[in-house]
C-alpha cells in the first residue's frame, strides 16, 4: 500500500466518518444566574459548542499527525531509493504532506475552541447574560460558516486538484514515473478525506437552534404533510400546511 493510501485509510480511523454520540457536557455553574429563555438559550449552545470542540480537536490532531507521516515515511523511502523517478515521487509527496501540515496549523477549525471564550464573560446580571448569549450565538455562526466554506465552497477542492495535479505532471512527466499519476490520484482522495471530514456539527445546530429558540418566540409551523383517510366508503388526500 503506497503511503497516501495509508494516510486516507489512518485518518478516517483518526477523525471518524462521523462523529460519535457523546453526552452533553454539564452547562456551566454560572449559568445558574441567568434565567428564563435567555439561560435555556445559553446552556443549549454552550452544550454544543462544547461538544463540537471534542471532534473538532480530535480532527485537527489527527489529521496533523497524518501529515506529520507522510513527510517522515516519505523523506525516509526518498533517502533510501536509488531509482530516480520513484525519489522524486516520494519528495513530491513529502512535500504535499507538508503543505497540508502547514495548512492545518496556520488554520485550525474554530469549533477546536469550544465555548472557552464565554467562561470569561460574567453573568451575575442580566445584561451579563444577555452579552453572553449574543456572544454565544456569533461563535455558533462563525463555526457553521467555517464548515460551509471548508466543506462546500469549490475552493478547497479545486486548490486540492491543482496540488495534486500539479505534483503528478511534475513526477510523471518530468521524470518519466507513470507512478506519479496514481500518487496523485491517490493524493486527491486524502484531500477530500479531509476536506469532507472537516467539524461540520456547527451548521445543524445552527438549525436546531432556530427551531427550538425563533426569534420571534412563535415555533415555526411544521412542513406540509400529506397522507390517504378513510372518507365514507372511500378515500381521500389529506394535504396538511
Amino acid at each position: 500500500m503506497r503511503i497516501e493510501g495509508l494516510a486516507c485509510a489512518l485518518a478516517l480511523l483518526a477523525t471518524g466518518a462521523a462523529a460519535p454520540a457523546a453526552a452533553e457536557p454539564e452547562s456551566d455553574p454560572a449559568l445558574a444566574h441567568c434565567a428564563g429563555e435567555t439561560g435555556e438559550r445559553l446552556r443549549f449552545l454552550e452544550s454544543r459548542l462544547d461538544g463540537h470542540a471534542r471532534y473538532a480537536d480530535l480532527w485537527w490532531k489527527g489529521w496533523s499527525g497524518v501529515y506529520v507521516g507522510g513527510i517522515v515515511v516519505s523523506g525516509a523511502r526518498a533517502g533510501f531509493e536509488g531509482d530516480r523517478g520513484e525519489r522524486a515521487d516520494q519528495i513530491v509527496t513529502a512535500a504535499k504532506a507538508g503543505i497540508g501540515l502547514a495548512r492545518n496549523l496556520w488554520s485550525p477549525p474554530p469549533a477546536r475552541l469550544g465555548a472557552t471564550e464565554l467562561a470569561e464573560m460574567r453573568t451575575d446580571t442580566a445584561e451579563g447574560c444577555a452579552q453572553r448569549l449574543a456572544r454565544a450565538e456569533q461563535i455558533l455562526h462563525r463555526n457553521a460558516e467555517d464548515a460551509r466554506e471548508e466543506r462546500r465552497s469549490w475552493i478547497p477542492h479545486l486548490a486540492n486538484l491543482a496540488l495534486n495535479l500539479a505534483g503528478a505532471v511534475i513526477v510523471a512527466e518530468g521524470f518519466d514515473e507513470a507512478d506519479g499519476w496514481t500518487s496523485g490520484a491517490l493524493g486527491f482522495a486524502v484531500g477530500e478525506a479531509r476536506i469532507w471530514s472537516h467539524p461540520w456539527q456547527a451548521g445543524g445546530t445552527l438549525e436546531e437552534y432556530g427551531r427550538r429558540f425563533p426569534a420571534s418566540g412563535v415555533p415555526p409551523s411544521p412542513a406540509a404533510t400529506w397522507h390517504f383517510e378513510s372518507w365514507g366508503a372511500g378515500a381521500r388526500l389529506t394535504l396538511r400546511y
